[in-house]
């Protein structure tokens, strides 16, 4: 079925379809991932060995990126999907059965070289089931899914524990239970056709920003899982506290979404996108000017989650309504990639900073990356402005 011929209530299912899956799905994801690591730490691993293993699922998803489009346009969105879902649900399912450090490293590679399909073609889908005055809300209504998903999985992991098979086969059965909606809302899939001829470095020129705003967005959000409970402890909070704002900083990227794609609908996205990152600027200022109040921090962190996050929603919006078809999906290819090669370099470069400068360099390395990206908007849109000017 074509995306334009359909009804506002096979859209609403369509979304609704969308979001019940990713919210399953998100959950097993999110909580797989301290899942291992804790797995690991407690067999003696060294910590570049448990990073490493986190770092190899997104090298397959860059992998597979780049082939991606031609997948979904081969088999259909809705199959390509579900297929690839199904791979990645099978991996997960093995992880106990081949549970050597080796076997894990080429399983969490598989699920990456499996998962650039399903990441790429639902954000496709959730842009073609969107409408041009909704589409600020409708992916910021995804991502906050997405959002609270991440939030559960590892949260779980306090009621079910650590130690034996039981965590992993109930994540395995999440990941299942996700493939239920696609089925669904199969018949609803747009038909995405393949552009000959379509080359991925292409979009370097045309989309720097939203590229950019991609790695900004993988570089705090990874970062900050990473650091910010080591941040808090350096600065003399407890840990209990340390951990508190980091629940506080996802707690504001899940409320914040919805307010800010509202805006991004009403008024210029690319606007929002720079009022984000200049908020993403100021916050670290303010958190070391006020770094010895809990509360203050807690408030700044709160605001800074939304617009972090906010940054990939309105992002997302605006391939939306740039591209269509299977454009679209060769943008969301390279939007996708972006963000994913910001995951693996933004923890290393983050650590690099708090080497040099203390735990402040989390700060200067927050507040320098956010800067970059509203440099670079800023001149693009200004760009931009005079070539419509003088066109």
């Amino acid at each position: 079925m074509n995306d334009s011929t359909l009804t506002d209530r096979q859209r609403f299912y369509s979304l609704c379809g969308i979001c019940t899956s990713v919210f399953a799905w998100g959950i097993s994801f999110a909580g797989l991932i301290p899942l291992m690591s804790l797995t690991l730490e407690g067999r003696g691993y060294d910590p570049l060995m448990i990073g490493l293993l986190g770092a190899i699922t997104p090298v397959g998803v860059i992998l597979a990126a780049p082939m991606a489009p031609g997948f979904i346009q081969a088999l259909g969105t809705a199959r390509a999907i579900f297929i690839t879902s199904v791979g990645i649900t099978i991996t997960v399912a093995l992880l106990p059965v081949f549970d050597s450090y080796e076997s894990w490293l080429g399983l969490r590679l598989l699920a990456g070289l499996f998962g650039a399909v399903p990441w790429i073609g639902t954000e496709t889908w959730v842009n073609a089931i969107a409408t041009e005055k909704s589409r600020g809300r409708i992916t910021a209504i995804y991502i906050t899914i997405m959002a609270i998903s991440f939030a559960i999985g590892p949260l779980m992991l306090s009621i079910l524990g650590t130690q034996g098979n039981q965590p992993y086969i109930i994540y395995t059965g999440l990941m299942a239970l996700s493939h239920i909606p696609l089925i669904l809302i199969w018949r609803y899939a747009p038909v995405l056709h393949h552009v000959k001829g379509l080359k991925f470095s292409s979009f370097i020129w045309t989309i720097p920003s939203i590229l950019a705003a991609a790695m900004v967005c993988g570089m705090v959000d990874m970062s900050f899982f990473s650091f910010l409970p080591i941040w808090g402890l350096r600065m003399g909070f407890a840990e209990d506290t340390a951990v508190l704002l980091l629940s506080i900083f996802v707690i504001g990227n899940v409320v914040l979404q919805l307010p800010i794609g509202w805006l991004a609908d009403k008024t210029d996205r690319y606007m929002v996108l720079i009022g984000c990152g200049i908020i993403g600027i100021i916050s670290p200022v303010l958190i070391i000017l006020v770094a010895e109040s809990t509360w203050s921090i807690s408030i700044i962190l709160f605001f800074w989650g939304g617009c972090v996050w906010a940054l990939y929603s309105v992002s997302l919006a605006i391939l939306g309504e740039r591209y269509k078809g299977g454009t679209l999906t060769a943008a969301s290819a390279v939007f996708i990639v972006a963000y994913e090669i910001a995951n693996i370099v933004g923890p290393p470069l983050a650590g690099v900073s708090i080497d040099l400068w203390g735990p402040d360099g989390l700060m200067v390395f927050m507040g320098g990356s956010m800067t970059v990206f509203v440099i670079v908007t800023t001149i693009r849109q200004i760009i931009k402005h005079r070539q419509a000017q003088t066109g």
